[in-house]
C-alpha cells in the first residue's frame, strides 16, 4: 500500500463513538475567528470561497483552456494535504429575498410603481431556478498546533488564490463567522435570515457555537437521516466509468433542490506515485511470465497472453507513462453528496434522479448503508473525512470532475438586469463593487435598448435617493420622468428654456485650473461651427478669451454667456478673432441663441430629463455638449455633498465624430468616475464608436455593459475588443428584444428579460406605439 496514504489513514483514525447529543454530531472541536477549524487531533482545515466560471458557454479552445487550467490547480495541491471541493446548493429563502431585494414604500406618491416592481421581481423569482450555487475548497492538515497550521495556510493560500485567478475565478478565504454561516444555512433551513453569530459575545457568556447552529433533532437510519422537520441522505460514487463527460457534475448539480456535493482529493507523491506503479507492473508482468512458463510446460508455445493480462499491462503502463513524461500526478478521490427534502417521498425521487443521470454516465451512485452521519460530516465543507470509498484516478481524470458551469451575478443590493439565459436564476447587478463603474449600453433599434434604459432608471427613482440626470435626443424620456416626479427641460431654437453653456460651479473640471477645462470646452463648442477644424490661432485666441471672460465673472460676480465671450473676442486685435466672433453670431445674437442666456429653469430636481429633439441637427451634438457640461456642474455640486448621480447619454457616437468634443467628453467621463457619479452611455451605432480611440478606450476600460442584439460589422469589432469568444456572442446574434450578454467586470453572462407588458410601468417604458394604447 501507498505510504503515505498508510499514514494519513492511521493519523485519521479516531476511536467510535456514538454520540449522546445533537451537539456531538457536527466534528467540530475548536473555531477560530480567521476560518481555521479544528476538526480532530492535531487536524486543522481552512476553506476557501470561489466564483464560478463560464465553462458551459465556452468554446472548444476555451474549455481545453480551463481544463488544463484546472489540472494545474490539482497539480499545485500539496501531497501532505487533504483538499475537499464542494458544490453547495441552496433555494433562495423567500424572507431573505423580499428583505434584500424588494422596495419599501416610502408614501411619496410611487408605491403604486413599487408595487408593481416588486410583485413583478416575486413572480420572476417564483419562476426562476431559484437556486444558489456556491462553491469552496477545503484544505485539512495535520500539525502539531495552530502556529504551525497558520503558517501552512498562510502559504498555500496565495498558491491557491493565484491558481483560481488564472481560471477568471475570484477566491476569497472565509473567516469563522462565513464559514459557521454555511453550516447554519444547511442545518436550519429556512432560518437563514436570522443568522446573526456573535463569536465574541457567545465567548464573553461561556456559550458553545454548536447550540446556535445545529437542528432541532438528529435521527440517522439505516440509508437517510432526519435533521430536525427535514429528511436528508448521504449517496457516493461507488463504480466510475472508463469515459467521464465534464458535463458530470455539472448535470448532478442541476437539482432544484438543496444538495451539497463533495470531491475529496489526496495527492500522491510523485516520486511515491512512480514507485508503486513501477511495483504494480512487475506484479503484472510476473503473472504473465508465470502464466507463459505454464503454458510453455504444456507444450503450448503459441497461446495468447489473456485480455486481463494484457490490458492490465497497457493501463499500467500508461499509468506510468503519464505519470513521469506528462506532467500528471496520482489523485486519491472520493465523490460524496447529500440530499435533504421536506418528505420522504420527496427524498426517495430526488435519490432516483441522481441515480439515473450517473446511470447515463455510466457510473453507479449508491447510498451509504449504516454511514449516513459519517456520510454527512464528509460532504459538509469541514475538512473531515470518514468516508474511504477511494479511487485512483490521474490529474486529467479527476480535472473532468470540474465544478464549474456559469457565472451568476446575485450582489447584495443589486438592481434587477433580467435571467441568467443558462441557469435562469436572476442577474442582480451592483455596480459599487467594480473597480468603475462606468458603463455602456449597446444595441440596434429595436433590440430593447431605450427600453432597459429606463428600467434601470426607474429601479433608480423608486429605490435610491441618488439625483439622475439623462440627456434624451429622441424625447423618449419624458412621460417616465414626469410620471418619477422629474423635471423635463425641453431645448430648442424656440424654446424658453435656456442652459447656459458658460456656467461653471465651484470644483468643475478635471485638473487645477477649472478655466483650462472649461477652455476646452469652449473649444469643442466651436469645432462645432466650422467643421474644417481650428488652427493653431484660433484655438489661442478662444483659449485667452476664456480666461478673460472669467477673470471679468471673477471681478464683478456677473455670470458670463456666450455673449460675453463673443464681446471678447471682437475686443481682439487679430483678424481671426472677429471671424470668431462672426461664426458665434448664429449662436449668440441670431435663431439659435438658446445656450447664449443665463440658465432660467429648474437644474435642483433629483431626476432630470434635458429633451434636446427638437434642436434640429445644427444644434444637437452642440446641445449634447452643452448638457454634459451642465451635468459636470451638477456632478461636481453633489460630489461635495456626498451625493450619488447617475448619468444617462443616448446617441453618445455623436460626441466623438470630431477631435475637441471627443477630447472634452473623454474628460469628463474620467470627472463622473471620480465624483461619485455613475455614468452610462447610450449608443446603436457601435461601428462609429470604435471608429474613435478616445471611445473604443471607454468601452474597453468600462467595467460594465449591456450588449443587446448587434449588427454583423459590431459583433466582430466587440468580440475583438472584448475578447468574446463565438459561443458567447451567438447570444447577441438575432437576439430577441431585451435579451443579450452582459459583461460585468471579467465576467460575461447572457440574460434574458421579458417585463410584464400588463403593467403601468410596461407602458411608461415602451417605445412601441402599439403597446401605449
Amino acid at each position: 500500500m501507498i505510504k503515505s496514504l498508510n499514514n494519513l489513514k492511521k493519523q485519521e483514525q479516531v476511536a467510535f463513538k456514538i454520540p449522546k447529543t445533537i451537539q456531538e454530531v457536527i466534528s467540530i472541536e475548536k473555531v477560530y475567528q480567521n476560518g481555521i477549524f479544528l476538526v480532530g487531533k492535531n487536524k486543522y482545515s481552512l476553506s476557501f470561497k470561489f466564483t464560478d466560471i463560464n465553462y458551459a458557454i465556452a468554446s472548444r479552445e476555451d474549455r481545453e483552456s480551463m481544463f488544463l487550467d484546472y489540472s494545474e490547480l490539482l497539480n499545485s495541491f500539496d501531497s501532505g494535504a487533504i483538499t475537499k471541493i464542494t458544490i453547495n446548493l441552496r433555494r433562495i429563502n423567500r424572507k431573505n429575498f423580499e428583505q434584500e431585494i424588494l422596495l419599501p414604500f416610502k408614501q411619496d406618491g410611487l408605491d403604486i410603481y413599487r408595487q408593481e416592481y416588486n410583485q413583478m421581481l416575486l413572480d420572476k423569482a417564483i419562476n426562476s431556478n431559484g437556486m444558489i450555487r456556491e462553491i469552496y475548497l477545503t484544505i485539512t492538515i495535520f500539525k502539531k498546533s495552530y502556529e504551525e497550521a497558520r503558517n501552512y495556510f498562510r502559504r498555500v493560500s496565495t498558491d491557491i488564490i493565484s491558481h483560481l485567478s488564472n481560471l477568471g475565478s475570484k477566491c476569497t478565504q472565509l473567516d469563522a463567522i462565513e464559514k459557521l454561516r454555511i453550516l447554519h444555512d444547511f442545518y436550519r433551513v429556512g432560518e437563514e435570515v436570522f443568522y446573526s453569530l456573535d463569536l465574541k459575545d457567545m465567548m464573553k457568556k461561556g456559550h458553545d457555537f454548536k447550540d446556535y447552529i445545529c437542528p432541532d433533532s438528529f435521527s440517522f437510519k439505516k440509508d437517510y437521516f432526519e435533521m430536525g422537520n427535514r429528511f436528508g441522505r448521504v449517496l457516493f460514487l461507488k463504480d466510475y466509468a472508463s469515459f467521464i463527460k465534464d458535463s458530470f457534475v455539472t448535470e448532478l448539480t442541476e437539482m432544484n433542490e438543496n444538495m451539497m456535493m463533495s470531491i475529496d482529493v489526496i495527492p500522491i507523491s510523485t516520486d511515491e506515485a512512480v514507485k508503486e506503479i513501477e511495483n504494480r507492473l512487475l506484479g503484472v508482468e510476473t503473472n504473465i511470465t508465470n502464466w507463459q512458463r505454464k503454458q510453455n510446460a504444456n507444450n503450448n508455445f503459441s497461446a495468447v497472453i489473456p485480455y486481463d493480462m494484457e490490458q492490465q499491462r497497457k493501463e499500467s503502463k500508461e499509468f506510468l507513462d503519464d505519470l513521469t513524461t506528462r506532467d500528471q500526478r496520482m489523485m486519491i478521490a472520493n465523490l460524496t453528496l447529500v440530499l435533504t427534502a421536506d418528505t420522504k417521498e420527496k427524498l426517495d425521487a430526488d435519490t432516483e434522479a441522481i441515480q439515473a443521470i450517473g446511470r447515463k454516465h455510466l457510473c453507479q451512485i449508491s447510498t451509504l448503508y449504516f454511514q449516513q452521519m459519517d456520510g454527512l460530516n464528509t460532504v459538509l465543507p469541514i475538512g473531515v473525512r470518514s468516508i474511504k470509498a477511494e479511487r485512483t484516478l490521474t490529474t486529467e481524470s479527476l480535472a473532468v470532475l470540474n465544478p464549474f458551469r456559469v457565472q451568476e451575478i446575485f450582489d447584495k443590493g443589486g438592481i434587477y438586469y433580467g435571467e441568467n439565459a443558462i441557469s435562469h436564476n436572476l442577474i442582480m447587478v451592483n455596480k459599487a463593487n467594480l473597480l468603475n463603474q462606468s458603463s455602456f449600453l449597446l444595441g440596434v433599434p429595436g433590440s430593447g435598448k431605450s427600453f432597459s434604459a429606463k428600467e434601470l432608471i426607474t429601479f433608480l427613482a423608486l429605490s435610491t435617493e441618488d439625483d439622475i440626470l439623462i440627456c434624451d435626443p429622441e424625447a423618449e424620456y419624458s412621460a417616465l420622468v414626469n410620471s418619477m416626479g422629474g423635471q423635463v427641460i425641453s431645448i430648442s431654437a424656440s424654446s424658453k428654456d435656456h442652459i447656459n453653456a458658460m456656467d461653471m460651479t465651484e470644483g468643475y473640471g478635471d485638473g487645477v485650473n477649472p478655466v483650462v477645462d472649461k477652455s476646452e470646452f469652449i473649444l469643442s463648442l466651436f469645432e462645432q461651427l466650422d467643421k474644417k477644424g481650428l488652427g493653431p490661432k484660433e484655438k489661442s485666441i478662444i483659449d485667452r478669451c476664456t480666461a478673460l471672460v472669467y477673470d471679468d465673472y471673477h471681478k464683478t460676480g456677473i455670470v458670463p454667456t456666450l455673449m460675453s465671450l463673443r464681446t471678447k473676442l471682437l475686443e481682439q486685435p487679430e483678424k481671426e478673432a472677429g471671424e470668431l466672433a462672426l461664426s458665434l453670431e448664429l449662436f449668440t445674437n441670431g435663431s439659435l441663441n438658446v445656450f447664449a442666456h443665463e440658465t432660467n429653469v429648474n437644474i435642483n430636481s433629483r431626476i432630470i430629463s434635458y429633451d434636446i429633439y427638437k434642436l434640429g441637427k445644427q444644434l444637437k451634438t452642440m446641445g449634447l455638449l452643452v448638457i454634459t457640461d451642465a451635468m459636470i456642474n451638477r456632478v461636481s455640486e453633489n460630489y461635495k455633498k456626498g451625493k450619488r448621480t447617475h448619468i444617462f447619454i443616448d446617441e453618445i457616437h455623436v460626441l466623438f465624430e470630431n477631435e475637441y468634443s471627443a477630447n472634452f467628453f473623454n474628460s469628463a467621463w474620467r470627472q463622473f468616475r471620480k465624483r461619485n457619479a455613475y455614468p452610462t452611455a447610450i449608443t446603436q451605432n457601435v461601428e462609429y464608436l470604435l471608429s474613435s480611440v478616445d471611445a473604443s478606450t471607454m468601452l474597453s476600460n468600462s467595467e460594465f455593459i449591456v450588449m443587446l442584439n448587434q449588427a454583423a460589422t459590431d459583433r466582430k469589432e466587440l468580440a475583438r475588443l472584448l475578447n468574446i469568444s463565438d459561443e458567447q456572442m451567438s447570444y447577441i446574434t438575432n437576439a430577441d428584444a431585451g435579451c443579450g450578454l452582459i459583461k460585468y467586470g471579467n465576467s460575461l453572462v447572457p440574460f434574458i428579460n421579458k417585463f410584464p407588458t400588463n403593467t403601468k410601468l410596461y407602458k411608461l417604458m415602451t417605445t412601441k406605439p402599439e403597446d401605449k394604447n
